[in-house]
């Protein structure tokens, strides 16, 4: 079996420790760390787990980027979506992120 890359382990260890459980925290902890969605491809992760990683992101980036009245890109897309999301779903996703890495682990 294929495990997952390291840099995928590492990076989705650090993108975890600044992620925030509390409902008064978790979307500007996402927000503070939506980098993470742009930085890690799925093809670091192994193939059991590209999957779950691409649905993850698929949802922090449905809502594309926000622009203004000129047609500038004001934030990107993962900004954008985590801005438009409500409690329980920012909750879902940092509850998400911090499953797969746990199985990320798991695999080293």
């Amino acid at each position: 079996m294929q495990r997952s890359n390291l840099f995928a382990h590492i990076e989705l260890s650090k993108f975890v420790a600044g992620l925030k459980l509390d409902p008064e925290e978790c979307r500007s902890s996402l927000i503070s760390q939506h980098a993470y969605f742009l930085l890690i491809p799925s093809r670091m992760f192994s193939d059991q787990l590209v999957p779950e990683w691409e649905d993850i992101c698929a949802t922090v980036f449905r809502s594309g980027p926000a622009r203004d009245e000129e047609g500038r890109i004001v934030a990107n897309a993962v900004r954008n979506t985590i801005r438009q999301m409500s409690r329980e779903e920012c909750i879902e996703i940092v509850k998400r992120v911090m499953s797969l890495q746990q199985k990320v682990a798991a695999e080293f």
